[in-house]
């Protein structure tokens, strides 16, 4: 059996504020991708959480 191996172009990730409660148990991060289609740079992603990110993706429609 052969495996077929899809490579995918590497994405530079921002990381997340941890959620309460969950330092040191889950980390998050968000891609440059995202970051673009909101409009913010990664120095502004270091201030919000995984609960801020869905929001601002939920609101902003992405």
């Amino acid at each position: 059996m052969s495996r077929r191996e899809h490579r995918t172009p590497e994405r530079e990730l921002t990381p997340l504020r941890p959620l309460p409660g969950t330092e040191g148990k889950a980390t998050f991060a968000v891609s440059t991708a995202v970051l673009d289609l909101l409009g913010l740079r990664p120095e502004q992603a270091d201030r919000l959480d995984l609960g801020d990110a869905l929001r601002l993706i939920c609101e902003e429609g992405v």
